[in-house]
């Protein structure tokens, strides 16, 4: 992990089929979201953005939606007929700040837990809980529904 990064990020691709829209002035590309951070975004994109490109864009992930954030690229990579952009974010509600570092709180202390092999480190409680997609929540909601 980059030690150098301000704001834990956390995985957020789901399902290839939901994209977001990025905005650029009068122009909206479609988008998926690869990682998030409290600071900034990743996202896969068919369109090459330059580099320092305002853009703006709001986030909806199972359930949560952020007001209209805005930032600038702060670097690209070109993937094939795709580009992967970071995204530093310039204007963010302090509430959706707070709720997606709450998420990359949750998934990082879960990846801590996991890695010193903690058993039973899933809540429906964690704020990552909608997003996750490891063994362990798998089998933590069938134990649930099993206890119900």
């Amino acid at each position: 992990m980059d030690n150098k990064r301000r704001h834990l990020r956390y995985p957020v691709i789901r399902e290839m089929d939901q994209s977001i829209q990025l905005s650029i002035g009068d122009k909206t590309i479609p988008s998926l979201l690869v990682d998030l951070s409290a600071g900034g975004v990743s996202l896969l994109t068919y369109d090459n953005v330059v580099l320092g490109t305002e853009i703006t864009l709001s986030i909806n992930l199972c359930g949560y939606q952020s007001k209209e954030l805005s930032g600038h690229v702060v670097w690209t990579i070109s993937k094939g007929e795709m580009w992967r952009l970071g995204i530093s974010f310039s204007k963010i509600d302090p509430l959706d700040f707070r709720h997606i570092n709450r998420m990359a709180f949750d998934f990082n202390d879960c990846e801590t837990k996991l890695k010193l092999g903690v058993n039973d480190v899933c809540v429906e409680k964690c704020s990552y809980f909608q997003l996750c997609q490891k063994p362990t929540k798998i089998k933590s909601a069938k134990q649930l529904k099993t206890n119900e």
